[in-house]
């Protein structure tokens, strides 16, 4: 038989450490962060271009089009949503509610080329479509030059 010392101090030591473990771990991981760090809200976006407009596709199913507001403000194209919603569901006994939000905001700055008046969006089938036609400008056409 083998006589082992006991070390009054470990076991608070283990029941330390444990609940620090299960602290970290039994939280949302948004609140690891400082909120400004890691936009957690903000949708996926993809941006394409060709000679006649940009195109912004932001995916966010769920969603109407009431929810979206998307404006032009001092040469930035700002999309954002703020909804609040709340379901009720009553059973025999007892009722539950459940609150969700959903909030974003994303801002671009519009290039120098970019119509702003003729903005067009549309949402379907859970993605935001936001076209930026380009301005109207002359194409010149390619001549010689001869040099003297």
């Amino acid at each position: 038989m083998t006589v082992v010392k006991f070390n009054p101090i470990l076991p608070a030591v283990v029941k330390d450490f444990d609940n620090m473990l299960n602290e970290f771990f039994n939280r949302p991981v948004g609140s690891l962060f400082n909120k400004d760090d890691i936009p957690f809200n903000v949708p996926a976006v993809n941006i394409r271009e060709d000679d006649k407009a940009f195109y912004l596709s932001i995916a966010a199913p769920g969603l109407d089009k009431k929810d979206f507001n998307v404006e032009v403000d001092q040469g930035n194209l700002v999309i954002s949503v703020d909804k609040e919603e709340e379901k009720k569901e009553d059973e025999a006994k007892y009722t539950r509610r459940e609150f969700s939000y959903y909030k974003f905001k994303h801002s671009f700055s519009l290039p120098e080329d970019v119509d702003s008046n003729k903005i067009t969006a549309e949402y379907k089938n859970g993605v935001l479509e936001v076209t930026l036609p380009r301005k109207a400008t002359k194409v010149l056409k390619s001549k010689s030059i001869s040099v003297k």
